[in-house]
């Protein structure tokens, strides 16, 4: 069976400030996320990897190239594995975000599939890009996965053929690691979900995120 391993980025600036980054606000890892790089790093070593897929979204590029650096593995980015573009909340503090569209932000936490984001895209507009690369992709050898916190999410709504309004039963840390099984003798759907959010590797290095904005 071939093994996809889901990356959430590392913990970017943005993070730590509890803003909503999207597609626009684009930060650099965090001193932490770095660290939790390079923590990654050493989970992977023993792996025999094919390629490391990447958003092309700068906090999930620096996350795998500091993979691809230590490990000598090809990165190749992908535009599917993008994040939600949040429109007019990106660049706002959760809080802000609390204050000014309250209807919309208590809908994201309840009925994600009906959020359409002000200035931004429907999230369904994100599930449909994360099954777009599923279904584009054919993976013959273990890889990476560096994508974000909706997209683990919507994968995993999708392979395990779950409502999409139930994505937030998951936790999703920063640089954690979800593994999916790849078997395409399994007609109908060829995925299986291994492990969640496998985090062993970030001792001591966990973001509080209480503080992100997601």
């Amino acid at each position: 069976m071939t093994k996809l391993y889901l990356v959430r980025h590392a913990e970017s600036v943005a993070n730590t400030f509890g803003i909503y980054q999207g597609q626009s606000y684009d930060t650099d890892l965090s001193d932490l996320g770095r660290k939790q790089a390079k923590a990654l790093v050493n989970f992977f070593k023993k792996v025999d990897l094919g390629v490391i897929y990447t958003s092309p979204l700068k906090r999930a590029k620096q996350t795998a190239l500091a993979l691809a650096n230590e490990l000598g593995v090809e990165v190749r980015v992908d535009v599917n594995l993008i994040e939600t573009n949040h429109g007019e909340w990106e660049g706002l503090s959760k809080e802000e975000i609390k204050t000014k569209y309250s209807d919309i932000y208590k809908a994201w936490l309840t009925k994600p599939s009906e959020v359409v984001f002000p200035g931004g895209e429907a999230f369904v507009e994100t599930v449909a890009r994360a099954e777009a690369f599923l279904n584009s992709t054919i993976f013959d050898e273990d890889s990476i996965v560096v994508t974000h916190d909706n997209i683990v999410r919507a994968f995993l709504a999708i392979i395990l053929e779950e409502d999409i309004d139930r994505i937030w039963n998951y936790k999703i840390e920063p640089a954690s690691v979800t593994m999916i099984g790849v078997d395409y003798l399994r007609s109908l759907n060829p995925y299986k979900v291994l492990q969640v959010n496998e985090k062993k590797h970030l001792k001591g290095l966990m973001a509080d995120i209480s503080v992100h904005a997601l």
